[in-house]
C-alpha cells in the first residue's frame, strides 16, 4: 500500500507541474533566481519493482525536492549508468519532456539497482549583486570570499558547474546486496554504508567535513557535516523517501578565475534499505 500511495503522489506531482509549467517559467523569468539554486535529482515512480517490470526514473531540476519543474535535453547528459546487482544494463531509453528527462529499462533480475546520471559542465557569470548569495550557496569558506571581495571594482564571478544525480532502487528485494555500496565513478557521489549511514565520495575517496543536506519527501530539511570517514548518519526519526545533497568547489588559481562546482544528489527510500 505504501508504494502505491507514493506512486500516486508522484503522479499528482507530475500532473500538477505540467499544469503549472508555463507559470513557473514566467515566475522564474521575473525573479532573479540563478540556475545554481535548483536541485537536480532522480525520482523513480516507485522505489521497489517486481522482476521483469519496466523501471522508469525521471531526471528533473526544481527549486525544492520533490517538485518536478524542468527536464534537461538528452544531449546535456555526459554520463549515465544503470545496474542491478552489479550487472550493467545496456538497453536503456530516454524520453525528453518539459518537466523531466525519463530513463527506462527492463528489470531483468532481482537485487539492488542503481541509476546514475551526470550532466555536461555548464559555464556562466554571476552578476556582482548576486555574488555573495552564490558564494554562500556553494559553501565557500571565508578565505575564498575575502579573496574575491579584494578584487578591484565590482567584477562578475566566473563559474561553471556539473550535476551528478543518483538513485537507489530494489528489484524484488535489496537484502544482502552490495550494489548500493559500490561507487559508479561520478566526480561527487553518495554510496550507502551500514546502519542507515551514507558516505560522500570525491573522485572515489571519502570527503570529510562537507555539509550534507537531508530533504525528506515529507518533513523538514536538515543538514549535517560528514565525519572523518566522509559519512553521515540518517537518524531513526526519518523514514520513507529522502534526498541527500552536497556540493564541492574546485577553486581557480586566481580569485578572478572560474569557480567550478560539482553538485551531488541521492534519492532513496530508507524503508527499502537492508
Amino acid at each position: 500500500m505504501k508504494l502505491s500511495i507514493f506512486a500516486r503522489r508522484v503522479s499528482r506531482l507530475i500532473q500538477r507541474n505540467r499544469n503549472l509549467f508555463l507559470g513557473v517559467v514566467f515566475v522564474s523569468a521575473m525573479l532573479s533566481v540563478s540556475a545554481h539554486a535548483h536541485q537536480t535529482f532522480l525520482l523513480p515512480d516507485k522505489f521497489q519493482y517486481a522482476e521483469a517490470e519496466t523501471v522508469s526514473v525521471a531526471l528533473t531540476s526544481a527549486l525544492a525536492f520533490p517538485d518536478m519543474e524542468s527536464g534537461p535535453a538528452e544531449d546535456r547528459i555526459a554520463y549515465y549508468s544503470a545496474s542491478i546487482r552489479d550487472e550493467v544494463i545496456e538497453d536503456v531509453s530516454f524520453e525528453e519532456g518539459e518537466i523531466a528527462l525519463t530513463m527506462r529499462f527492463a528489470a531483468g533480475r532481482s537485487g539492488a539497482a542503481v541509476v546514475a546520471i551526470s550532466s555536461k559542465p555548464r559555464a556562466g557569470e554571476i552578476p556582482p549583486e548576486d555574488v555573495e548569495l552564490y558564494l554562500d550557496e556553494i559553501e565557500a569558506d571565508e578565505a575564498i570570499i575575502a579573496a574575491f571581495k579584494a578584487l578591484p571594482g565590482s567584477p562578475l564571478l566566473q563559474r561553471s558547474y556539473a550535476k551528478h544525480a543518483k538513485t537507489f532502487l530494489c528489484i524484488e528485494t535489496c537484502d544482502n546486496d552490495e550494489n548500493h555500496a559500490s561507487p559508479v565513478g561520478q566526480k561527487l557521489e553518495f554510496i550507502v554504508k551500514a546502519d542507515r549511514s551514507f558516505q560522500l565520495l570525491l573522485d572515489g575517496e571519502p570527503l570529510a567535513g562537507r555539509q550534507v543536506t537531508i530533504v525528506p519527501f515529507d518533513g523538514e530539511t536538515s543538514s549535517v557535516a560528514t565525519d572523518e570517514d566522509g559519512k553521515v548518519l540518517v537518524t531513526d526519526a526519518l523514514s520513507g523517501v529522502i534526498m541527500l545533497s552536497a556540493v564541492w568547489i574546485t577553486l581557480p588559481d586566481e580569485p578572478d578565475g572560474v569557480y567550478h562546482s560539482d553538485y551531488a544528489t541521492l534519492t532513496v527510500d530508507l524503508d527499502q534499505l537492508p
